[in-house]
């Protein structure tokens, strides 16, 4: 390949990889800043970092466990940025197949620190996954995808 071609492939190959990584990054939230070691700030790579590796936003979470067949299903739609229902429902000790069906255009998950539960759909997509909540109590679940639960992605797990 001749030098000047090389060049030129260069240049663009750079450029592309600058706008992807605006694009990823240009949604992040307030208070996110570039510094020395690239995108730094709550929203940026340290966080994506952490949610790419299940540790974001309240501690370990595991992948949803597999549905259990014949078990009572609970829907959960997700868009950009929202739950609905954003409050849900749930008896102790039941196991239910808790389905999320992002309608949004990104990917987005469903998240329940407090029970180490995630279950994650990419845009158009439909996922399922067992949840059994042992005791009563209210739980918080968000999108852990950096930026969404501050943008009002989040709900309440009511387990009577």
């Amino acid at each position: 390949m001749r030098p000047r071609t090389l060049g030129l492939l260069l240049v663009v190959v750079g450029v592309a990889g600058l706008a992807l990584t605006w694009i990823g990054w240009a949604a992040g939230p307030p208070g996110a800043a570039w510094g020395p070691g690239g995108m730094t700030g709550p929203g940026g790579m340290g966080s994506m970092h952490a949610w790419m590796h299940g540790a974001s936003q309240g501690g370990q979470t595991a992948p949803a466990p597999v549905p259990v067949p014949g078990a009572r299903e609970v829907r959960i739609v997700a868009r950009d940025f929202s739950f609905s229902p954003n409050q849900v429902r749930l008896a102790a000790g039941a196991t239910v197949n808790l389905v999320l069906a992002n309608q949004g255009d990104a990917l987005h998950d469903l998240t329940i620190p407090a029970l180490g539960f995630r279950l994650e759909a990419p845009a158009g997509a439909t996922a399922t996954g067992a949840l059994t909540v042992p005791r009563p109590g209210t739980y918080e679940f968000f999108c852990s995808v950096p930026g969404h639960r501050d943008a009002g992605m989040s709900g309440t797990l009511v387990v009577t």
